[in-house]
């Protein structure tokens, strides 16, 4: 029988440069897709339309769809950054 995915040996993580960061400053939705979790991302932006005053708008910057056992993953990490936020320290990384 196959081995399930958690029960995998990973490989080491490579953290490429190539990959492209992004700014959010707020989580604007989150939701349900079947198996999958969905969080979307945003950040305030100064629009300029041509016929009025500038505006700040909220802009959708990413879409974030994880498995089950993914989301479970970020909520421990998200915990840890919480707590070493509370101590005043940095979050260990598993």
């Amino acid at each position: 029988m196959a081995k399930k995915f958690s029960e995998l040996e990973l490989p080491p993580v490579v953290d490429s440069p190539n990959v492209a960061e992004i700014f959010a400053s707020e989580v604007v939705g989150t939701g349900v897709l079947g198996k999958l979790f969905s969080i979307n991302l945003a950040c305030h932006r100064w629009v300029f339309p041509e016929d009025s005053q500038p505006k700040l708008a909220r802009v959708v910057v990413a879409r974030l769809i994880l498995t089950g056992e993914a989301t479970i993953q970020l909520a421990k990490h998200l915990a840890q950054l919480s707590q070493a936020k509370d101590a005043g320290g940095k979050a260990k990384d598993e």
